[in-house]
């Protein structure tokens, strides 16, 4: 008979390397190439409306142009609506358990319908959809090499991939670890850090290669060090918090009046007229206003070394906001990561500006306060503290101003949790879960779960087991009489509840964790069958 630290090497160690350093290998290279591709496409449309902007009269045709893309997009997301609208949340949804996901589309179409979205210079970023082909190859591994005895590590794959998507996103390996945690599932698990650690790990190898050989780039930003901020100054970094936390308080509120505005539109309007007029009118206001296009990333990188007029400032921000959120809500494909740095941006140039105006800073802390803009507006709007600081330490140059970084994250965090306004990405989420299940009724199903021999869920830990969303674990029965141990073993019987508006799927997930059920507990998971509902739940 097997020990357990025979199980662990075959049940744990092995799957975590084989499955985690596929995915973050392939994820590396699929991303890469998403990425040149983006950049050449980015460059060519900002090419196009700068001629446009020398000749007036070609005006017509750019904004037919865009009409044209806009209807092109369209048609290629009425027959793939997993890849519609922002890419992290809906990787957060799937990898939650929240939504279905089709990863093969998310491989084959996303990049094109993505790239569609960046010519057309509609403000999406490039983040959002190299997390969600993340995603989808980490789906499609588990799918394509283990997938009859290996169903189980679907979502820790999903996991993987999105990791190393972020990572070769944003280039930095440290915050896509920690983003696995806080943004992806909101709980800590070591096998969850091991798999998402592999999968970075593997894929930053790789992109270093491809980057020695020329081929991508490594970093995301580019600027000077950053001088440490004065102790007697640290009270800038807590106001330039609580104005992040304000604006963030207002860009939660007006998502939720556009999100219900282009439901009402979309109600009794197809996407392919919603999109053609969409991407024009953003031509038109692209042709006016060159920032108000694009990811963001160039606006960024702007900011970090150039100051604005403030009302130029509002006006982008305004601008960005409006078009960001409506595309984001119809569905348009791209990412909203990018875009949120460059509104945390504006809003960390806005509050240099005041300071400076009243007496009370120096040039020299300019692109500080850009920073800690950034990293507050994005902790307050996502409510990603630990990932928001981490990214500023490691992308954004702000090794030397940990302290003002915490405390600017901590006061915006401090402001939108007494608002009680809504994490933007869990608000993203439940709009598009609405969506789904609009008109349906879930069934609730209590059932006993007999954990089987070298099962996914034997010899692991209860928090490193996955459970399907809305799943409580209401008792335990051990089957040995040890009773103090912290693993889960072959015997052990686990009664859960859950909600389901999919039963046999939910069924067939809880048997890739747990081992085949008898017929009896099998018809109960399958029927969807009411039981036990006044039981109480102990554990969750």
């Amino acid at each position: 008979m097997e020990n357990r630290f025979t199980i662990h090497i075959k049940n744990l160690l092995f799957p975590c390397l084989y499955f985690g350093m596929t995915t973050g290998f392939i994820s590396a290279i699929v991303v890469t190439a998403f990425k040149l591709a983006a950049e050449w496409v980015i460059h060519h449309s900002v090419y196009i409306y700068d001629a446009v902007r020398q000749k007036p009269l070609w005006l017509p045709l750019l904004v037919l142009g865009a009409a044209l893309i806009g209807l092109t997009a369209s048609f290629i997301l009425s027959y793939s609506r997993s890849c519609r609208g922002g890419g992290i949340p809906t990787s957060v949804a799937a990898i939650r358990g929240l939504v279905g996901f089709k990863w093969l589309a998310g491989v084959l179409i996303l990049p094109f319908s993505a790239l569609l979205t960046y010519f057309g210079g509609v403000p999406l970023g490039t983040e959002g959809p190299c997390v969600q082909m993340g995603t989808a190859i980490g789906e499609g591994v588990v799918r394509c090499l283990g997938w009859k005895k290996h169903s189980a590590w679907r979502r820790y794959a999903m996991t993987g991939g999105a990791s190393a998507g972020f990572s070769i996103a944003t280039g930095s390996p440290v915050t896509a670890i920690i983003f696995s945690m806080e943004e992806l599932h909101k709980r800590f698990s070591p096998m969850l850090l091991t798999f998402a650690s592999v999968s970075v790990i593997t894929a930053q190898i790789t992109v270093q290669l491809l980057a020695h050989i020329g081929i991508g780039s490594a970093s995301l930003f580019h600027f000077h060090e950053i001088p440490a901020l004065s102790p007697r100054l640290l009270y800038a970094s807590l106001l330039i918090g609580i104005m992040c936390g304000a604006w963030s308080i207002l860009f939660t509120h007006c998502y939720h009046l556009i999100d219900k505005l282009m439901r009402k539109i979309l109600g009794k309007v197809s996407i392919k007229l919603a999109f053609p007029v969409l991407f024009a009118v953003v031509a038109l206001a692209g042709f006016g206003l060159a920032d108000g296009l694009g990811s963001g990333h160039d606006l960024v990188d702007s900011l970090l070394h150039h100051k604005n007029t403030w009302y130029m400032l509002l006006l982008i921000f305004a601008v960005r906001m409006i078009f960001m959120m409506i595309a984001n809500t119809s569905g348009v494909t791209g990412g909203v990561f990018l875009p949120t740095l460059a509104f945390g941006a504006i809003f960390g140039s806005l509050g240099y500006r005041g300071l400076e105006a009243l007496g009370l800073i120096s040039e020299q802390y300019y692109i500080l306060m850009v920073v800690l803009g950034i990293t507050a507006f994005l902790g307050a709007t996502s409510r990603i503290p630990i990932t928001a600081c981490v990214f500023a330490i490691e992308a954004l140059g702000g090794f030397y101003n940990v302290l003002p970084l915490i405390i600017a994250t901590t006061a915006a965090i401090l402001v939108v949790e007494i608002s009680g306004v809504e994490d933007f990405t869990d608000t993203v989420i439940e709009s598009k879960i609405h969506q789904i299940t609009e008109g349906k009724k879930p069934s609730t199903v209590q059932v006993p779960l007999t954990v089987k021999r070298k099962s996914f869920a034997a010899g692991k830990e209860m928090h490193d087991i996955l459970f399907p969303n809305a799943c409580a674990v209401v008792s335990i029965e051990r089957a040995s009489k040890n009773d103090r141990k912290s693993y889960i073993d072959s015997g052990d019987v686990i009664t859960v509840r859950y909600q389901t508006y999919d039963p046999a799927a939910t069924a067939a997930e809880l048997e890739a964790l747990v081992g085949a059920q008898s017929e009896k507990v099998r018809h109960t998971m399958i029927s969807g069958k009411k039981h036990a509902e006044n039981q109480e739940i102990v554990q969750i």
